[in-house]
């Protein structure tokens, strides 16, 4: 099996193995070198930018493609910094090539190669959660999926007023809704920075044609403070209003497109939207019964430190101290090893490596690792992981703990993008 990127003349094969692999469409008749330079030329995604940035497991003739995965690199926050996380999409076999490796394989040639790149994170949409961890990823934090019977929305005065976005507008609305984007994604580690790419709803809006509604929220002095993004769907119980996006700046935003969708009650049922699972809206809502409103959690995306020093170098912590951690990664062998962490303020002033023979305080998988160090998880969680090991002497104290929890706590923390 030979392992490697793929070449300009091959992308057009990659397309053709994922709708074999998942029984899709593609129809293309332009000769392969064709369809790449048609890709340069005119980049119609974020993945279109670096269209060779794939990877292939092939025969050993070298030509025969039987897997192949897509690395899609965004800016991320994460601690108040903005990183680069590669996002692993496309992750396909043909069928007649399944569970020969492939797919292994190219995350074992992939990860190391990201480390090199100073890439700091990974993450993914995963079809197992099992089949992942052994490459590393762990899950994010859950999602909060809300449905909300239209007619038990709250109906307040807000002073505001709301605008829909459409063709004579949106050009002139799009630095407002950045500017709603910039203060949501701040507040959340795995946010995506938006770029130009991520705006495409607003820039070619045109309701009237294409059934995705934007609306903005603007507070009585003028400030965008929130905005909607849904189209309608069909549902047993009737029209409901499915939103794609819902954010918002502060409360009196929230409340203003609350209102905005109860007056859409005598043509919809129901709005359903997705939150970060601490955005506890529940005060507003003001009735718990009868069912006008359920939440539900929804599994998300997975997240794979690829870089460790660089992750605890930029991590945000409580207070001072020091930690020292033992990291076992199967796939980078960088990672692998004793790391010692000084803390001051809040922020690190030493990052160090130890020889792998130095005792540590903890030691851990990079998938805990992971999701210990972006916040989805606190040290309260850390007796349901079964590969946490305590280095110390018998059980650690309470000042140990006290010590972890200034490294290990819970952070808000999001990951919404599809890729």
């Amino acid at each position: 099996m030979i392992v490697r990127k793929i070449r300009p003349e091959e992308l057009k094969r990659t397309k053709e193995l994922f709708a074999a692999a998942f029984h899709t469409v593609y129809e293309n008749e332009k000769a392969p070198l064709a369809v790449y330079e048609d890709v340069c030329k005119n980049p119609k995604t974020r993945e279109d930018v670096c269209p060779l940035d794939k990877y292939a497991a092939l025969e050993e003739d070298d030509q025969t493609m039987m897997s192949c995965l897509s690395v899609i690199r965004y800016p991320m926050h994460f601690d108040g910094h903005t990183v680069v996380m590669a996002g692993i999409g496309g992750v396909s076999s043909l069928p007649q090539y399944r569970r020969r490796g492939g797919i292994r394989a190219c995350f074992e040639k992939m990860l190391p190669e990201l480390y090199q790149e100073d890439v700091v994170f990974s993450c993914l949409y995963p079809f197992s959660t099992e089949y992942y961890r052994k490459f590393g990823y762990e899950m994010s934090p859950q999602l909060s999926a809300y449905e909300w019977k239209l007619s038990f929305l709250p109906a307040e005065n807000t002073g505001g007023h709301c605008v829909l976005v459409d063709a004579s507008n949106r050009m002139n609305l799009l630095p407002d809704v950045k500017r709603i984007d910039k203060v949501w994604q701040k507040n959340y580690n795995l946010m995506i920075c938006g770029e130009e790419w991520e705006y495409r709803f607003i820039t070619e809006a045109n309701p009237y044609q294409t059934g995705s509604y934007t609306y903005l929220y603007y507070k009585e002095d003028g400030t965008p403070t929130a905005y909607l993004t849904f189209h309608s769907e069909d549902t047993p119980n009737g029209k409901v209003i499915a939103a794609t996006r819902l954010l918002f700046t502060d409360v009196c935003g929230l409340l203003g497109l609350l209102t905005l969708m109860r007056g859409f009650a005598s043509d919809y049922t129901a709005v359903r939207f997705t939150l970060p699972e601490d955005c506890e809206i529940e005060p507003l809502i003001p009735e718990l019964s009868l069912n006008a409103c359920t939440r539900t959690r929804r599994n998300m995306g997975m997240v794979r430190v690829i870089h460790v020093q660089k992750a605890l170098e930029l991590a945000r912590y409580q207070g001072s101290g020091t930690l020292t951690l033992r990291i076992l990664d199967e796939q980078i062998a960088e990672n692998n090893g004793v790391f010692s962490v000084s803390f001051e303020q809040n922020r690190a002033v030493c990052v160090k490596r130890l020889p792998a023979e130095e005792k540590a305080q903890l030691s851990m998988t990079i998938q805990d690792f992971s999701r210990f160090i972006i916040g989805a998880f606190g040290t309260e969680t850390m007796p349901f992981c079964r590969q946490l090991v305590w280095e110390g002497k018998g059980a650690p104290d309470a000042a140990s703990l006290a010590q972890l929890g200034r490294v290990f706590y819970k952070k808000p923390c999001c990951l919404m993008e599809n890729f």
